[in-house]
């Protein structure tokens, strides 16, 4: 259990005492849990953020495909947009005199009740697509940290061949 403790946002914590450092109160408290947890052979908790994940920056320092930052920005922009508003076009039958009122009531009355529904599809559609959104940015920044890493190990065998050669 060497784990690291996972340091919280220390923004639910408010002290205004000059003499209390609330960055240092919450190392404390949070070394303090894992040492507990350590002790009773618990392994260290990680839980999740919630909301979505931020889209990542293109890297500045690494190769990396234009098209996947393009299309990632492009989606994050994109996922939560619908359009839901009634569109009710006139029809033949609003221009009789008699029927027109009681017939465009009923229309309104019925595209309302679809929207509903098509509106609770499209809350749910829309925290799924939040969801594959906030995973499609942790694993590009996760292939971008992974990428550095294989810039870094190609770096240094290329070194220890050439020091191998010399």
């Amino acid at each position: 259990m060497s784990e690291k403790p996972v340091h919280l946002d220390s923004e639910w914590l408010e002290i205004h005492d000059p003499e209390l450092d609330t960055a240092a109160l919450m190392a404390e408290i949070e070394t303090r849990i894992a040492q507990r947890r350590a002790e009773k052979g618990l392994p260290i908790s990680r839980f999740p953020t919630f909301g979505p994940v931020p889209c990542p920056d293109r890297p500045v320092d690494i190769v990396y495909d234009p098209n996947l930052y393009h299309y990632l920005r492009q989606v994050n922009r994109l996922y939560h947009l619908f359009e839901t508003d009634p569109h009710i076009v006139a029809a033949p039958t609003t221009r009789i005199p008699v029927i027109s009122r009681l017939w465009a009531l009923i229309r309104h009355h019925a595209h309302t009740l679809v929207l509903f529904y098509v509106n609770r599809a499209v809350r749910h559609q829309t925290n799924v697509n939040r969801s594959l959104v906030s995973v499609l940015n942790l694993l590009t920044s996760a292939y971008a940290d992974q990428q550095r890493q294989i810039n870094a190990l190609q770096a240094e065998l290329d070194s220890l061949r050439q020091q191998s050669q010399e």
